[in-house]
């Protein structure tokens, strides 16, 4: 439990940082954007890369993946007809119901939990690869290039850390240290951005059913469809079962703020589902962890 409470307490800080900023004046709003746009353009692209080209593919782990990815395709594929609104503002709302914070969550959360953050690799790599283009292609679908965002810095970083991973090469020094210091950037940027646009407005607050809704799914449905698949579908073995579950419990990621952000969609509804979850999950993901075990 306290690992799991330690791994929360910088995202916490982070965020609590950003909106005492914001709150304060002293930083101009027009900062907000700026960050957003250096961690998807920028710090984002290399820490992805520099995971995916140390990644050994050999040791993804396919059962619980698919459980996880059966799981996650439910959700998507309920909520889009069942929620109200334009197209980009459904795809923020699957994104805050699926979309899990695998990366700075689910590393530490495998570490104490799995004692093997081979799963959460596995977790990144399909977030990234197969749920990205169709949330960048829904976020961008009334742009001017609706193919315009397969061409975005994640999935071409992505794709090059996969290549390069394939030739077994090692990465120059110079060009790792470069890449590690930008890519170390991206956390604390995405979650101060974060923090900065909790100073709203009560007016400009998420629709509490809606909210309700989301985080609901995110925290509940998500966990107990990858239990059935993994448990009734796939008779996964109780290890494999465990990982599922608990990464279908995690909260939603920051990237979906960054993402809604990056594109200029109203990222209201992510930013609150991230908060809720992110204390929620708290209880939630310890509370699987030992019904679980």
């Amino acid at each position: 439990m306290s690992a799991i409470f330690a791994a929360f307490v910088p995202i916490w800080c982070l965020g609590f940082l950003g909106w005492a900023a914001s709150r304060s004046g002293r930083v101009p709003p027009q900062a907000q954007g700026v960050f957003t746009w250096f961690t998807f353009n920028l710090a984002m692209p290399a820490v992805l890369f520099l995971i995916l080209s140390r990644t050994d593919l050999a040791t993804i782990r396919f059962g619980p993946l698919a459980a996880f990815a059966i799981s996650t395709v439910v959700i998507g594929g309920a909520m889009v007809p069942l929620l109200r609104g334009k197209l980009h503002e459904r795809i923020v709302a699957v994104m805050a119901s699926c979309y899990v914070n695998a990366g700075n969550l689910g590393i530490p959360i495998a570490l104490y939990l799995l004692n093997d953050v081979t799963f959460a690799i596995s977790v990144i790599l399909f977030q990234i690869l197969i749920m990205s283009p169709p949330i960048f292609m829904a976020l961008g679908a009334e742009k001017r290039f609706t193919l315009a965002p397969l061409r975005t810095p994640n999935l071409i970083a992505s794709g090059l850390g996969l290549a390069f991973a394939a030739t077994g090469l090692d990465l120059p020094a110079v060009v790792t240290g470069t890449l590690e210091s930008l890519g170390g950037a991206a956390v604390p940027l995405a979650v101060f951005a974060l923090g900065m646009s909790l100073h709203v407005p009560r007016a400009e607050l998420s629709r509490p059913g809606l909210l309700s809704l989301v985080v609901a799914v995110k925290l509940v449905a998500h966990p107990a469809i990858a239990f059935l698949v993994g448990h009734f579908l796939l008779r996964l073995d109780q290890p494999a079962l465990f990982s599922a579950v608990v990464f279908a419990a995690l909260p939603s990621a920051q990237n979906t703020f960054v993402y809604a952000s990056a594109y200029g969609r109203p990222a209201g509804l992510a930013r609150d589902a991230i908060l809720v979850t992110s204390l929620l999950s708290l209880a939630t993901v310890p509370l699987l962890a030992l019904l679980l075990q």
